[in-house]
């Protein structure tokens, strides 16, 4: 043990458990790229030796365990036999096995699969969890209970244990027990009402933001309790929701309305106290632009050359903007309907204004910048996106495992033998 781990261990209060092997989560893993070399020889894994029991499923748990595996944690992720994660069957399109989208967030983990209502497989979980330093969980409310893994009885057996729940609506109040995926959580929220464009459908956000942003709540919440317990010797209970998360992103919109601004609605790419701050079309394609400030503004409007028509006391502030927004972007529109989207990212970044061109998420993901962050790597064929953390050199994961792939050898981690 070297003595960089030795603290982190210290730190964190927890007793060293063997890392596992070369078909596990091990910490050697394959680089696709020369950006990659640099980013494995700094070897980011803080939480090597913490276990980490995952009955998660679909995205927002999923997700936050990968990324935990991501920074070093052996990821040991619980499954219904035959089943599995039912994301394993969303697609197609399908590879190695499972979906796409279940490679996508799955990726470092161990796979277990043990039916919770049996005795012996219950067990089985039962002894896992007493190996592990945090459990996550997304049940409906009541139902890890009546498996016998919920929080009461798993923190009186393990107080070291710090046991995280996610669920769509929470433990309590009046919609506990609805189901709670992404969009209902955006409709129900009010995040729906604020997304797309006035007078039309509502709509859902292009990705499930809410499931990510209640992951990394969660990561952030699992982290300050395993500090905790380095403190205190105990673990601690935590709740995280997909509609707590909704609540708090709306904060600003909450905000203005109750001080006195208008009703909340939807503003499509547009923001509703800056102007402008919004997509236009150029003459290939579309390009977001704005002036967070006067300054900015004033640079905007030198560079389109729209002196004449903008660049008067009328518009000079942003509340004026604000208040004449459609006059004034219905000029700029007009204005840079005339750029190709080379000529207007080359002509406003020239100016120090806010512009970038609108693309689509393959072309992000082979673009320069990703490229140069070592973001996205090929694994036979799919492109894999890295979380957030890879530019703080944590390894890339290797690939999501198949249902029940690491039973034997778990089992007989715990002296059951390989039955």
């Amino acid at each position: 043990m070297d003595s960089r781990g030795a603290g982190v261990r210290a730190l964190i209060g927890w007793s060293f458990k063997p890392l596992i092997g070369a078909d596990g989560v091990g910490i050697d893993h394959v680089f696709a790229s020369g950006a990659a070399d640099s980013v494995r020889a700094m070897s980011y894994r803080p939480l090597d030796g913490i276990r980490v029991i995952d009955f998660t499923r679909l995205l927002a748990g999923p997700y936050a365990t990968m990324t935990l595996a991501e920074l070093g944690a052996d990821v040991i992720k619980v499954e219904q036999p035959e089943i599995g994660d039912e994301t394993r069957h969303w697609g197609p399109p399908f590879v190695h096995g499972a979906s796409a989208y279940f490679h996508a967030i799955n990726r470092g983990k161990r796979s277990i699969a043990l039916d919770l209502t049996d005795p012996e497989d219950r067990d089985t979980a039962d002894r896992l969890i007493g190996t592990a330093d945090v459990l996550v969980e997304s049940f409906r409310p009541g139902v890890a209970d009546r498996l016998g893994i919920g929080a009461d009885r798993m923190r009186e057996r393990y107080p070291k244990l710090v046991y995280a729940s996610i669920s769509g609506f929470s433990q309590n109040g009046p919609l506990a027990a609805e189901p709670g995926t992404a969009v209902t959580v955006e409709a129900e929220s009010g995040l729906m009402h604020v997304t797309g464009y006035e007078g039309g459908d509502p709509v859902r956000s292009g990705v499930a933001m809410v499931d990510i942003a209640t992951g990394m709540s969660m990561i952030n919440g699992v982290l300050a309790a395993l500090i905790e317990r380095g403190r205190t010797g105990q673990g601690r209970r935590l709740e995280f929701s997909l509609f707590a998360t909704a609540i708090s992103s709306l904060g600003t919109v909450i905000a203005a309305t109750s001080a006195g601004g208008p009703p909340s609605k939807p503003w499509g790419s547009s923001h509703p106290s800056i102007v402008p701050y919004r997509s236009f079309r150029a003459s290939d394609g579309h390009a977001v632009l704005g002036a967070t400030n006067d300054a900015m503004f004033a640079r905007l409007v030198a560079a389109l050359g729209l002196d004449e028509a903008l660049g008067g006391e009328r518009w000079a502030r942003n509340q004026q903007r604000v208040a004449g927004r459609e006059a004034l972007e219905d000029i700029m529109a007009a204005r840079v309907a005339d750029f190709t989207l080379d000529e207007i990212t080359e002509l406003l970044r020239a100016a120090r204004v806010l512009v970038s061109r609108v693309r689509s998420p393959e072309d992000a993901a082979r673009g320069p910048q990703a490229t140069a962050l070592g973001l996205v790597f090929d694994d036979d064929g799919v492109a894999v996106a890295r979380s957030a953390l890879g530019t703080n050199g944590t390894p890339q994961l290797g690939r999501a495992p198949a249902l029940g792939e690491h039973g034997a050898q778990l089992r007989a981690e715990l002296g059951g033998g390989v039955g």
